[in-house]
């Protein structure tokens, strides 16, 4: 066994053994040797472990260091409550105050940039430290992130990477408290370079799981709903994801404030009044989760963009403000404590932030507010918060007050955007455009500060496609396969049934329906729908035979209005009752399918965003979908021509006419991969819009046997808008017109290449 050092006993030793001359220098090492033992001594004592206090010993632990007895009761989001918040606009404040983002404390008017980033900016950041959020220790331990695992999988047919990491917070200060980031990276595998990458905060699968299973059916359904994820459609712009889960980082409650990274940074004791709360440690968690995106070759490290909901909504905001690397947010009905203005008496209010089972999240010294003080005595507000995001894109998120509720006050927060907006446009950007609080399912993207209230619960979900189109205008994937497109996967779509363009002499309805159903069939085509304005009906009723043909071959009908109706120069009332009339002829000849598809005349819209948000909420209430068109060549436009060239027996025009409809069908195919690939990174599942007419009976099998030579598989109009590029509308603000991926690349302000559409020029030219 080996001896023990022990410093007094060697010292006392040496003293007592040496020559009397070596005294001074016996004295000296004495001190050494003592001064050795005691930082030994000190090595070897046991660590204090954690204070364990529960949130309210804590929280009356803050009130006696603020030499405050109590606090004010916050309201209860419970309406039956008698205490209930208010949800009444009736019963706002109307003179609502708020600090100047633009004035300086001494005063003076914020006039150029220089003073927002040198002067005013730091004053704003130093309120949100001492008196709301709390500060970040000067030193933070390192991280050290582990690859755990790397695999290969498929979502929703793109092949992707997925990483999950381990962030290892140091804590050789403090043995006691471990810290372990968990976090997920999920990026395309067949990038060519770096792509952009979606941080979301984050459940555990386990607590998902959990969640799901004190849920009812039709909870479940509401909250994680059928269809494509937010996570498909940032894969289909050829982004990435990442989740990170922020209880690891800190947990969500008052008693773990002396664990986490907030226990680390403490050693286990309580904290301070102005010690950061669990919001500015999540949002720290982010920042470190950014710098392991910085060093992954899969990732765009400077299009990295922030969202959450709720509580992480508040905490996406917080990163925001707080790391300029963060290129976006996305911030998800983060009510009070995040976008919400919280002078505004309406929904959560600051007391019920500074109570024991939401004080976590702030500093100690943010408690003061909820008594003696007031929230009109806060020296900043949430327009502030977005302000310190400036000029960098935040799209802020609400779902409706019936469904969701009155909590996260949706007008609040808009109200908060329309307050940073000065803040943009000091630095040359934009801000909402208006300070009229929107209709629901209005969006506001056209500035730098984007706003949605959407129709549903408590939930980003149904907004994730309008954020991708506004993020869409500042981050672009340059993340294109190199690999040559594969053949596409196309759904048949047939417009004007039963009657579209003239017939030649011999032909019938029937005849010219019972051509191309007999290509269908040949071609072994799943479920092709025709889309029906029973007004050809009232005008030429032998025509009722095709439809008959049409539906006992067993292929789906659908709406296409009663009367071909242009809703772009029509009202909204008229073309709603339209729609109406034309259901009648769906019941009859509807088959047994589910006729519940929409085609807009002329692919048209709406002229204005209003009238194409009335007929989207009409559909909607219907049961409605809408079938989109991503490739078109004009089919319906060679009918007149080529009746007319029959009629003068000219087979050299027909057989140019011929050629010249399989030459653009091809284009059409083309033009539509490389819209889909310049709009989404990749090539989508396409829907082709025909029609039934003369021309198109005689040419139809001509045109599958060129689909099937270029390897095109055919798929269901289903199928094919179960690719996620549909779930994510263009929100244009007008002019609502064309095929989808025309719209998508308006929305987002992108050049199709030249040559993008098929020309039709000089038919009406041909056999005058």
């Amino acid at each position: 066994m080996s001896p023990v050092y022990n410093p007094f006993t060697m010292t006392l030793s040496f003293l007592t053994n040496r020559p009397s001359h070596l005294f001074p220098l016996r004295l000296l090492l004495l001190f050494v040797n003592f001064l050795l033992f005691a930082i030994v001594a000190h090595g070897q004592r046991p660590v204090p472990p954690p204070v364990h206090l529960t949130a309210e010993q804590d929280h009356q632990r803050l009130l006696h260091l603020l030499s405050i007895e109590s606090l004010r009761s916050g309201p209860d989001g419970d309406p039956a409550s008698p205490r209930a918040a208010n949800f009444d606009e009736g019963k706002v404040t109307s003179n609502l105050t708020l600090p100047d983002p633009l004035r300086l404390n001494d005063g003076e008017r914020v006039t150029t940039p220089e003073i927002w980033w040198n002067r005013r900016r730091p004053e704003i950041v130093e309120a949100f430290n001492q008196d709301v959020l709390g500060r970040v220790p000067p030193r933070t331990p390192a991280v050290k992130w582990e690859v755990v695992s790397a695999a290969n999988e498929e979502i929703n047919g793109v092949q992707v990477t997925t990483k999950k990491l381990v962030g290892h917070v140091d804590n050789s200060s403090y043995p006691l408290i471990a810290v372990d980031i968990q976090l997920t990276l999920t990026t395309p595998a067949k990038a060519k370079g770096p792509v952009p990458v979606m941080i979301e905060f984050g459940l555990s699968p386990e607590a998902l799981e959990a969640i799901k299973k004190r849920l009812t059916e039709a909870q479940r359904a509401a909250l994680f709903p059928n269809g494509p994820t937010w996570r498909d459609e940032v894969l289909a712009m050829g982004w990435g994801y990442a989740i990170l889960i922020p209880t690891t980082v800190q947990a969500d409650n008052g008693e773990g404030l002396t664990d986490g990274i907030i226990g680390l940074v403490n050693n286990g004791q309580p904290r301070k009044l102005d010690d950061w709360g669990a919001l500015r440690a999540w949002a720290w968690g982010a920042s470190r989760a950014l710098d392991y995106l910085e060093t992954d070759a899969s990732v765009d490290a400077k299009q990295v963009g922030i969202e959450g909901l709720s509580r992480y909504g508040k905490a996406a905001l917080v990163a925001m403000a707080y790391d300029p690397r963060f290129a976006i947010g996305f911030i998800g009905s983060s009510g009070a404590g995040g976008a919400k203005v919280l002078r505004r008496n309406f929904g959560e209010q600051i007391e019920n932030l500074a109570s024991t089972s939401e004080y976590h999240w702030m500093a100690g010294n943010f408690l003061k507010y909820a008594g003696p003080l007031t929230v009109n005595d806060l020296p900043v507000d949430a327009h502030e918060l977005i302000a310190l995001c400036a000029p960098r894109p935040v799209f802020i998120s609400s779902g409706s007050q019936q469904v969701e509720g009155g909590w996260v006050d949706a007008k609040g927060m808009f109200l908060a955007g329309v307050e940073a907006g000065p803040v943009y446009q000091l630095l040359g950007k934009k801000g909402l455009g208006t300070s009229s609080f929107p209709p629901i399912e209005t969006t506001l993207i056209d500035g730098d500060i984007g706003f949605r209230q959407h129709s549903g619960g408590h939930t980003t979900g149904p907004n994730w496609p309008t954020f991708l189109t506004f993020a869409s205008r500042y981050i672009r994937s340059a993340a294109v396969p190199d690999t040559p497109l594969a053949p596409p996967q196309l759904a048949l779509t047939f417009d004007d049934l039963p009657v579209h363009g003239p017939m030649a002499p011999g032909m019938t309805r029937a005849g010219i329906t019972s051509g191309i159903v007999q290509a269908l069939k040949s071609a072994h085509a799943p479920e092709v729908y025709g889309f029906i304005n029973a007004i050809g009906m009232e005008k030429e009723p032998a025509s009722n035979s095709g439809l008959q043909v049409w539906s006992e071959a067993g292929f789906p009908l659908a709406n296409h209005t009663f009367s071909h109706m242009d809703l772009n120069t029509h009202s909204v009332i008229d073309f709603e009752k339209d729609i109406v009339a034309n259901e009648s002829a769906l019941q009859q000849y509807g088959g047994g399918h589910d006729w519940h598809w929409l085609r807009y005349p002329y692919l048209h819209e709406g002229d204005t965003l209003e009238k194409h948000e009335a007929v989207l909420r009409f559909l909607s209430e219907r049961g409605y979908k809408v079938a989109q068109v991503t490739i078109s060549f004009g089919d319906y436009a060679y009918n007149e021509p080529y009746v007319r060239c029959l009629a003068k027996n000219d087979q050299v025009a027909i057989e140019q006419l011929q050629r010249r409809y399989l030459d653009g069908a091809a284009q059409s195919l083309k033009v539509g991969q490389d819209l889909a690939r310049l709009a989404f990174g990749r090539d989508v599942k396409h829907v082709m819009l025909l029609h039934v007419g003369a021309f198109q009976t005689v040419m139809f099998p001509r045109l599958l046997e060129l689909l099937d030579r270029q390897g095109v598989r055919l798929i269901s109009l289903a199928e094919a808008q179960s690719d996620p590029a549909y779930a994510m509308h263009p929100d244009l603000p007008s002019n609502w017109s064309g095929t989808y991926l025309d719209q998508v690349l308006r929305a987002r302000r992108l050049m199709p290449p030249p040559q993008s559409t098929v020309s039709l020029d000089g038919l009406d030219q041909v056999c005058p």
